[in-house]
Protein backbone atom coordinates (compact mmCIF):
# COMPACT_ATOMS: atom_id res chain seq x y z
CA UNK A 1 0.00 0.00 0.00
CA UNK A 2 2.99 2.64 0.75
CA UNK A 3 4.21 2.04 -2.39
CA UNK A 4 0.48 2.57 -4.31
CA UNK A 5 0.41 5.57 -2.18
CA UNK A 6 4.25 6.86 -3.22
CA UNK A 7 3.24 5.95 -6.93
CA UNK A 8 0.05 7.97 -6.82
CA UNK A 9 2.08 11.19 -5.07
CA UNK A 10 4.43 10.75 -7.97
CA UNK A 11 2.04 10.71 -10.58
CA UNK A 12 0.26 13.94 -9.21
CA UNK A 13 3.51 15.90 -8.83
CA UNK A 14 4.23 14.83 -12.71
CA UNK A 15 0.76 15.44 -13.97
CA UNK A 16 0.61 19.62 -11.37
CA UNK A 17 3.99 20.68 -12.59
CA UNK A 18 4.69 21.06 -16.05
CA UNK A 19 3.66 23.80 -18.07
CA UNK A 20 1.84 24.53 -21.47
CA UNK A 21 2.45 24.14 -25.28
CA UNK A 22 2.44 21.53 -28.00
CA UNK A 23 0.30 18.23 -28.33
CA UNK A 24 3.09 15.26 -28.18
CA UNK A 25 3.67 12.40 -25.73
CA UNK A 26 6.61 13.16 -23.08
CA UNK A 27 9.87 11.03 -22.32
CA UNK A 28 12.17 12.02 -19.41
CA UNK A 29 15.49 10.39 -18.15
CA UNK A 30 15.94 10.67 -14.63
CA UNK A 31 18.74 9.54 -12.19
CA UNK A 32 17.19 8.43 -8.81
CA UNK A 33 19.61 7.96 -5.74
CA UNK A 34 18.55 7.25 -2.52
CA UNK A 35 20.47 7.26 0.58
CA UNK A 36 21.47 4.80 2.82
CA UNK A 37 19.07 3.99 6.27
CA UNK A 38 18.76 2.26 9.06
CA UNK A 39 15.62 0.77 10.27
CA UNK A 40 14.94 -1.98 12.96
CA UNK A 41 18.68 -2.89 13.59
CA UNK A 42 18.79 -3.64 9.46
CA UNK A 43 21.36 -1.02 6.92
CA UNK A 44 19.73 -0.24 3.59
CA UNK A 45 22.45 0.49 1.33
CA UNK A 46 22.29 3.48 -0.86
CA UNK A 47 20.97 2.99 -4.09
CA UNK A 48 21.52 4.44 -7.51
CA UNK A 49 19.60 3.96 -10.96
CA UNK A 50 18.26 5.74 -13.86
CA UNK A 51 14.50 5.61 -14.31
CA UNK A 52 13.24 6.29 -18.15
CA UNK A 53 9.36 7.63 -18.00
CA UNK A 54 6.70 7.95 -20.74
CA UNK A 55 3.78 10.39 -20.41
CA UNK A 56 0.77 10.09 -22.68
CA UNK A 57 -2.68 10.77 -22.75
CA UNK A 58 -3.19 6.88 -22.05
CA UNK A 59 -1.15 6.21 -19.59
CA UNK A 60 2.71 6.77 -17.35
CA UNK A 61 4.95 4.32 -17.68
CA UNK A 62 8.24 4.17 -15.68
CA UNK A 63 10.96 1.42 -16.16
CA UNK A 64 14.23 0.97 -14.25
CA UNK A 65 16.49 -1.79 -14.33
CA UNK A 66 14.95 -4.04 -11.68
CA UNK A 67 11.04 -2.91 -12.19
CA UNK A 68 8.47 -1.16 -14.36
CA UNK A 69 5.39 0.68 -13.23
CA UNK A 70 2.03 1.04 -16.16
CA UNK A 71 -0.23 3.00 -14.62
CA UNK A 72 -3.37 3.60 -16.49
CA UNK A 73 -6.11 6.11 -16.29
CA UNK A 74 -8.95 4.61 -17.99
CA UNK A 75 -8.95 1.57 -17.23
CA UNK A 76 -8.05 2.77 -13.44
CA UNK A 77 -4.82 0.10 -13.24
CA UNK A 78 -1.40 -0.25 -12.09
CA UNK A 79 0.61 -2.83 -12.98
CA UNK A 80 3.84 -3.66 -12.42
CA UNK A 81 6.69 -5.76 -13.29
CA UNK A 82 9.78 -7.55 -12.12
CA UNK A 83 12.04 -8.46 -15.07
CA UNK A 84 14.28 -10.47 -12.90
CA UNK A 85 11.55 -13.22 -12.42
CA UNK A 86 9.93 -11.71 -15.09
CA UNK A 87 6.30 -11.63 -13.13
CA UNK A 88 3.91 -8.82 -13.03
CA UNK A 89 0.97 -7.97 -10.82
CA UNK A 90 -2.03 -6.04 -11.38
CA UNK A 91 -3.92 -3.41 -9.03
CA UNK A 92 -6.59 -1.46 -9.31
CA UNK A 93 -5.96 2.28 -8.72
CA UNK A 94 -10.16 2.75 -7.88
CA UNK A 95 -9.69 2.82 -4.18
CA UNK A 96 -12.74 1.24 -3.51
CA UNK A 97 -11.66 -1.43 -5.55
CA UNK A 98 -8.18 -1.68 -4.33
CA UNK A 99 -9.62 -2.14 -0.60
CA UNK A 100 -12.25 -4.41 -1.54
CA UNK A 101 -8.89 -6.89 -3.11
CA UNK A 102 -7.02 -5.87 0.27
CA UNK A 103 -9.46 -6.77 3.19
CA UNK A 104 -11.60 -9.57 1.39
CA UNK A 105 -10.17 -11.93 3.98
CA UNK A 106 -10.97 -9.82 6.52
CA UNK A 107 -13.91 -9.49 9.11
CA UNK A 108 -16.20 -6.42 8.99
CA UNK A 109 -14.61 -5.00 11.57
CA UNK A 110 -11.28 -5.22 10.21
CA UNK A 111 -12.80 -3.75 6.67
CA UNK A 112 -14.17 -0.78 8.64
CA UNK A 113 -10.42 -0.02 10.46
CA UNK A 114 -8.88 -0.42 6.89
CA UNK A 115 -10.94 1.47 5.25
CA UNK A 116 -10.91 4.50 7.62
CA UNK A 117 -6.86 4.46 7.68
CA UNK A 118 -6.60 4.92 3.83
CA UNK A 119 -9.58 7.69 3.98
CA UNK A 120 -6.97 9.50 6.71
CA UNK A 121 -3.74 8.32 4.96
CA UNK A 122 -5.52 10.17 1.51
CA UNK A 123 -5.88 13.37 2.85
CA UNK A 124 -3.28 15.51 2.51
CA UNK A 125 -2.37 19.63 1.78
CA UNK A 126 0.50 20.77 0.18
CA UNK A 127 2.23 24.05 0.53
CA UNK A 128 4.61 25.74 -2.12
CA UNK A 129 7.18 28.89 -1.18
CA UNK A 130 8.99 30.62 -4.00
CA UNK A 131 12.60 31.30 -3.39
CA UNK A 132 14.96 33.91 -5.11
CA UNK A 133 17.49 31.23 -5.50
CA UNK A 134 18.83 30.43 -9.53
CA UNK A 135 21.18 28.71 -10.76
CA UNK A 136 21.25 26.26 -14.17
CA UNK A 137 21.62 22.43 -13.87
CA UNK A 138 22.17 20.53 -16.91
CA UNK A 139 22.05 23.31 -19.05
CA UNK A 140 18.64 24.67 -17.67
CA UNK A 141 17.70 27.98 -16.12
CA UNK A 142 16.26 26.84 -12.89
CA UNK A 143 14.76 28.65 -9.61
CA UNK A 144 14.37 27.11 -6.68
CA UNK A 145 11.11 26.06 -4.46
CA UNK A 146 10.47 24.69 -1.37
CA UNK A 147 7.05 22.28 -1.19
CA UNK A 148 6.20 20.57 1.77
CA UNK A 149 3.66 18.31 1.79
CA UNK A 150 1.64 17.30 5.30
CA UNK A 151 0.21 14.17 5.27
CA UNK A 152 -1.11 10.61 7.64
CA UNK A 153 2.29 9.44 7.47
CA UNK A 154 4.00 12.80 8.22
CA UNK A 155 5.59 15.59 6.43
CA UNK A 156 7.40 15.49 3.20
CA UNK A 157 9.76 18.53 2.82
CA UNK A 158 11.09 18.76 -1.30
CA UNK A 159 14.04 21.35 -2.66
CA UNK A 160 13.02 21.82 -6.26
CA UNK A 161 14.62 23.21 -8.88
CA UNK A 162 12.42 23.99 -12.01
CA UNK A 163 12.58 25.53 -15.11
CA UNK A 164 10.80 27.30 -17.68
CA UNK A 165 13.43 26.41 -20.49
CA UNK A 166 10.95 23.59 -21.48
CA UNK A 167 7.31 23.77 -22.54
CA UNK A 168 4.92 20.78 -22.74
CA UNK A 169 1.33 20.28 -22.94
CA UNK A 170 -0.35 20.33 -19.74
CA UNK A 171 -4.23 19.31 -21.25
CA UNK A 172 -2.49 15.46 -21.42
CA UNK A 173 -1.40 15.38 -18.04
CA UNK A 174 -4.45 17.14 -16.48
CA UNK A 175 -6.28 14.30 -18.39
CA UNK A 176 -4.63 11.62 -16.81
CA UNK A 177 -4.55 13.28 -13.64
CA UNK A 178 -8.48 13.41 -13.72
CA UNK A 179 -8.85 9.52 -14.41
CA UNK A 180 -6.71 8.70 -11.65
CA UNK A 181 -8.06 10.83 -9.14
CA UNK A 182 -12.00 10.43 -10.33
CA UNK A 183 -12.46 6.95 -7.44
CA UNK A 184 -10.26 8.57 -4.75
CA UNK A 185 -12.55 10.42 -2.42
CA UNK A 186 -10.10 11.34 0.30
CA UNK A 187 -7.71 12.81 -2.51
CA UNK A 188 -10.49 14.56 -4.20
CA UNK A 189 -10.96 16.77 -0.90
CA UNK A 190 -8.09 17.95 -1.14
CA UNK A 191 -7.11 18.11 -5.08
CA UNK A 192 -7.84 21.55 -5.30
CA UNK A 193 -5.65 23.23 -2.67
CA UNK A 194 -2.89 21.32 -3.52
CA UNK A 195 -2.93 22.01 -7.35
CA UNK A 196 -3.45 25.35 -6.74
CA UNK A 197 0.02 25.04 -4.31
CA UNK A 198 1.72 23.02 -6.86
CA UNK A 199 0.98 25.54 -10.36
CA UNK A 200 2.80 28.00 -8.04
CA UNK A 201 6.09 26.09 -9.30
CA UNK A 202 6.57 27.22 -12.77
CA UNK A 203 7.74 24.73 -15.27
CA UNK A 204 9.41 21.19 -15.47
CA UNK A 205 10.94 20.02 -12.06
CA UNK A 206 14.83 19.76 -13.15
CA UNK A 207 15.96 18.42 -9.59
CA UNK A 208 13.76 17.69 -6.55
CA UNK A 209 15.68 16.77 -3.08
CA UNK A 210 13.40 14.94 -0.45
CA UNK A 211 13.38 14.46 2.94
CA UNK A 212 10.75 12.35 5.33
CA UNK A 213 10.76 10.85 8.54
CA UNK A 214 9.70 7.11 9.02
CA UNK A 215 10.08 5.63 12.44
CA UNK A 216 12.25 8.35 13.78
CA UNK A 217 14.75 7.07 10.79
CA UNK A 218 15.39 9.88 7.98
CA UNK A 219 14.79 9.33 4.08
CA UNK A 220 16.69 10.82 1.87
CA UNK A 221 16.25 10.49 -1.92
CA UNK A 222 17.43 13.06 -4.71
CA UNK A 223 15.64 12.99 -8.58
CA UNK A 224 17.66 14.38 -11.05
CA UNK A 225 16.40 15.38 -14.88
CA UNK A 226 18.93 14.24 -17.59
CA UNK A 227 17.15 14.04 -20.70
CA UNK A 228 13.39 15.88 -21.58
CA UNK A 229 11.96 15.18 -25.17
CA UNK A 230 8.51 15.48 -26.99
CA UNK A 231 7.89 12.85 -29.14
CA UNK A 232 5.97 9.46 -29.36
CA UNK A 233 5.72 7.17 -27.55
CA UNK A 234 6.78 3.46 -28.78
CA UNK A 235 4.35 1.34 -30.05
CA UNK A 236 3.25 -1.61 -27.38
CA UNK A 237 4.88 0.16 -24.15
CA UNK A 238 1.55 -0.48 -22.09
CA UNK A 239 1.67 -4.12 -23.24
CA UNK A 240 2.93 -7.40 -20.53
CA UNK A 241 6.00 -8.61 -22.20
CA UNK A 242 5.78 -12.24 -23.59
CA UNK A 243 6.61 -15.01 -21.14
CA UNK A 244 5.60 -12.29 -17.91
CA UNK A 245 3.71 -14.71 -15.75
CA UNK A 246 0.43 -13.07 -13.64
CA UNK A 247 1.11 -12.51 -9.61
CA UNK A 248 -1.29 -11.50 -6.81
CA UNK A 249 -0.55 -9.32 -3.91
CA UNK A 250 -0.83 -6.03 -2.44
CA UNK A 251 1.67 -3.28 -3.84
Amino acid sequence: MKRWISLVILSMAVVLTLASTSSADIYMKQKVHTDAVQMMGMTQPANDLIAEIWVTEKGFRSDDPANSTIMLGKEQKMIILDHAAKTYAEHPLNMNEMMAEMSKDKSPEEKAMMNQMMQKMMQMDASVQETADKKTINHWKCRKYILTINSAMGPITSEIWATEDLKVNKKVYEQLATRMLASMPGLQSSMESMKKEMEKIKGVQVMTISTFTMMNQPHKSTTELLEFKEGTAPAGIFTIPAGYKKQTGNP
